[in-house]
């Protein structure tokens, strides 16, 4: 997906652990959330690995070309047993138009 956005707001750099499911070993990722509109939609954009550490901070006074890809996680829920899906946008580039 690509589309011009404004960003909204900018998280903080964000650490979180997460286990490796081929592995089996702990390990963690930095992350940057990004709320970001297109005028008409809002939504939510992940940078996350080394280039979140090295994230700049984004004006919001000006538009920006994002690419993005969207990921589907599956998982069943603890207290229900129910199948759950999440979608998470990742922001693969991003620059000013």
């Amino acid at each position: 997906m690509e589309a011009t956005v404004r960003i909204l707001n900018q998280s903080g750099l964000m650490t979180r652990q997460y286990l490796d499911k081929k592995t089996g070993d702990q390990k963690v990722i930095n992350s940057v959330t990004l709320k970001l509109t297109d005028g008409l939609n809002t939504f939510l954009g992940e940078i996350t690995g080394e280039r979140a550490v090295n994230c700049p901070k984004y004006d919001p006074q000006y538009l920006y070309k994002v690419q993005c890809s969207m990921v589907v996680r599956e998982w069943n829920s603890q207290q229900t047993g129910e199948a759950m899906q999440a979608t998470t946008i990742y922001v693969d580039k991003i620059g000013m138009v």
